[in-house]
């Protein structure tokens, strides 16, 4: 199959899948911020983001060696996928006696009151193992080319989720522990779904695991534990630092704000599931520059394009989709929004890692970037609060892109149309600021930058589509 074929096939697959459910997931935000207070929110979302730190430790990374090995004609399916299984119990057996770590995490709410993590270990752990054991079975179909029934799970576990909600915070009022508890549910009802429908059991065979295979696998994964953590920092740190050194309130606060910018990285991860099928092919090394390079600058037209859009409508997005009290945290947007676009774009590039097996680099670009974040967060918070983590998370993204631009060059040259897409970041970041000065007139200032910033990439989303539609 053409490979462009392939990757807007794909594209729309998951858009279908991926966009249609989480579009649902982010206008229940109006539901979570209507029942949880700004502390009950930022409480139970640090529970969620403490659960995803552990996730690529607990399970060694090994859902990206699934994907990755299952990708390939001459691997045995079932030693890939028992080596998952494998990885994932055994890395949760031993994590267990390590559970006095979580009093490490203090949080202070808007009373003053001083909680750890501690509380919430056993809802912690359950939460790990359901996602671990969902993310390997997910990643498994996909490598296996059953990418409508990875787009049907997408939906499945988005419906579930939401219907758990609706149970657990309005008719049983569980609170925080109902908001965590019904993304457990949910995981674990697309396991059980997911292991029957693919009849995954044919590919549980103890006898298939091999010192050679499973070397391999945790070899490839293993530097991506310490990378996907790093990421996760990047991300989150500011809304753990913020619960510490400010209170849970504002931590809500930037919590929510965070979910409007959230949609750039939803068509960016749209994006991302079905180019990591695309970008391994047999192409010589010419024809996957030009195949980066053409879809890279597409991507990059769309991404700002977004976030030039999430910018000019960051209050009317706050206020729609938010309760009143949460009303201020509109000033987030616009540089989470810029932050949010520089994030999908280092995630393009770190795909010439994984194509390259250059999983150390990866690693190497996220640590330094994860410094810089955790460094900013520190001198910034306590001047800034809110705003300070913002500023924080917008260098971060933009210094992780810039490095992998450079560094991913020794493997594989991207051609950026670097002056369209200096000249759209300067207008979008122009346009950021604008939004929080408002000055006179600032909504037209907003329409004509973001008309501007349109009419700068239309030509190449128009050429990039006609690529699409001309090879498919």
């Amino acid at each position: 199959m053409n490979q462009y074929k392939r990757l807007l096939g794909n594209t729309l697959i998951f858009t279908i899948g991926t966009f249609s459910s989480k579009l649902l997931v982010f206008f229940m935000m109006r539901f979570y911020t209507g029942i949880l207070t700004t502390d009950e929110f930022g409480i139970a979302d640090l529970i969620i983001k403490t659960t995803n730190i552990l996730y690529p430790i607990v399970s060694v990374s090994i859902g990206q060696a699934v994907i990755r090995y299952g990708l390939e004609r001459s691997t045995d399916k079932a030693r890939v996928f028992t080596t998952g299984i494998t990885t994932i119990l055994c890395g949760f057996i031993i994590s267990i006696p390590f559970n006095p770590i979580f009093s490490w995490i203090s949080l202070t709410t808007s009373t003053g009151q001083s909680i750890t993590m501690e509380a919430y270990t056993g809802l912690i752990y359950l939460y790990v193992l359901t996602a671990c054991l969902q993310n390997c079975c997910s990643q498994f179909i996909r490598s296996q080319g059953m990418v409508k029934l990875y787009a049907v799970d997408g939906i499945f576990r988005t419906a579930t989720t939401i219907a758990f909600n609706i149970l657990y915070l309005a008719v049983f009022e569980w609170s925080i522990f109902g908001y965590v508890f019904s993304v457990i549910c949910s995981d674990a009802l697309s396991t059980v779904c997911l292991f029957f429908v693919a009849r995954l059991w044919r590919f549980i065979k103890p006898r298939s695991l091999t010192r050679y295979g499973f070397r391999s696998m945790i070899v490839y994964s293993l530097p991506l534990v310490p990378a996907q953590i790093l990421v996760f920092l990047i991300g989150y740190i500011g809304q753990f630092m913020l619960a510490n050194m400010v209170n849970t309130s504002v931590s809500g606060l930037y919590t929510a704000a965070y979910r409007i910018p959230t949609m750039i990285t939803l068509v960016a991860s749209i994006f991302i599931d079905a180019w990591q099928l695309s970008s391994i092919n047999d192409n010589t090394r010419q024809q996957q520059i030009t195949f980066f390079s053409n879809v890279g600058n597409m991507f990059a037209s769309i991404v700002l394009l977004i976030a030039s859009g999430a910018i000019l409508c960051s209050k009317l997005a706050i206020s729609i989709l938010t309760a009143p009290d949460y009303y201020s945290a509109w000033t987030y947007v616009p540089l989470l929004a810029l932050s949010a676009s520089f994030s999908c774009l280092s995630s393009f590039q770190n795909s010439i890692y994984t194509l390259e097996k250059k999983t150390f680099q990866s690693f190497l670009s996220t640590a330094f970037t994860a410094i810089i974040n955790i460094v900013l967060n520190a001198l910034l918070i306590p001047r800034l609060a809110g705003m300070g983590a913002t500023i924080s998370s917008l260098v971060s993204y933009f210094f992780l892109f810039m490095y992998r631009a450079v560094d991913t060059r020794r493997f594989l040259p991207v051609r950026w149309k670097r002056r369209r897409l200096t000249i759209t970041v300067v207008l979008t970041f122009v346009q950021a600021i604008l939004m929080l000065l408002e000055p006179p007139l600032w909504l037209i200032w907003q329409i004509i930058l973001f008309v501007l910033v349109f009419l700068l990439n239309c030509r190449e989303l128009l050429v990039g589509v006609k690529k699409l539609l001309r090879r498919a």
